[in-house]
């Protein structure tokens, strides 16, 4: 591991985030809503030309990156559903836009601390129908983070669950999404690896489902992604590192997407963190990131 992962190993969990997702969600709610109050289309890039489209009554940036691009990118922000974007995902999404030659959609979807999961994936399934306007579906890749790496296959599979009324995307980039577990021994797999996730408490991954569908009964493959139908799906890389509860869940989808006859790809980063191709401070996280890049580009 470099010096710097080390430093970071043993700084982060002074910060408090990972005793954040341990508290009742009445008690994260409450905190996290005044982080909120500091985030969301506040943050919107400057010294950059933009469009603001309004869709379904939430703001998309649509940020041209360079001159042209027959190329996009749908880049979809994390936070569990429950924390609003910052200006570090609008800088990340501005980078992986302008190093794969694509141009950028960045929509601040809805969270789960106002609606439920069922209009989160309505706004970002509506904000891709938007773009294939623009850009064939081959041509759009989408790129998400954490709940957004969950939205991003959720599209795919909120697609399939419609009837398929639009063209698949032509890749996916899923860095280490999120899931519901739908039983115990899933459970005891995301438990077993929390001793060494320094981010995510394992207990928030089965409390933050009351919330998402705030009561109701809501499809199976909008909390427990990896229930969903992967039926024909576009070219999926995912990340995870192997030291996050979210690992436990890679599995599930590796074997979602071979019953389905869908391929996906599967990166782990030996001993890193939940997200960390986000953070290219870190040497292991910005190799992660070129290679993304590297992903997008070639697609």
């Amino acid at each position: 591991m470099s010096i710097r992962y080390r430093i970071a190993r043993a700084i982060v969990p002074a910060t408090g985030m990972k005793r954040l997702f341990s508290e009742p969600l009445p008690v994260i709610l409450e905190k996290v809503g005044k982080i909120n109050r500091r985030r969301g289309y506040a943050h919107r890039p400057r010294n950059i030309s933009y469009d603001d489209i309004l869709i379904d009554g939430y703001h998309t940036l649509r940020i041209r990156t360079g001159n042209n691009n027959r190329k996009a990118l749908l880049f979809l922000f994390g936070g569990g559903y429950i924390m609003d974007s910052d200006s570090g995902d609008v800088r990340l999404a501005l980078r992986m836009g302008r190093e794969s030659g694509r141009d950028v959609f960045f929509p601040y979807y809805p969270l789960c601390t106002d609606t439920g999961i069922e209009t989160v994936f309505g706004v970002a399934f509506d904000v891709y129908r938007r773009m294939l306007e623009e850009y064939d579906a081959e041509d759009i890749a989408i790129a998400g983070f954490s709940s957004g790496a969950a939205l991003s296959i959720g599209i795919a599979l909120h697609n399939n669950a419609l009837g398929r009324p639009l063209p698949m995307p032509g890749l996916i980039v899923a860095i280490s999404p999120g899931t519901i577990p739908s039983c115990d021994g899933e459970i005891r797999a995301m438990e077993a690896l929390n001793d060494r996730d320094m981010l995510i408490d394992a207990s928030f991954m089965v409390r933050i489902k009351e919330l998402m569908t705030r009561g109701r009964d809501v499809p199976l493959y909008m909390t427990s992604g990896h229930k969903g139908d992967f039926s024909d799906f576009p070219l999926t890389h995912f990340y995870y590192g192997s030291d996050e509860v979210l690992y436990a869940a890679a599995p599930l989808f590796q074997a979602a997407y071979e019953r389905h006859g869908s391929e996906c790809v599967m990166h782990v980063g030996e001993g890193m963190y939940h997200c960390y191709p986000a953070i290219p401070f870190i040497p292991e996280g910005k190799a992660a990131l070129d290679e993304i890049m590297g992903i997008l580009r070639k697609d």
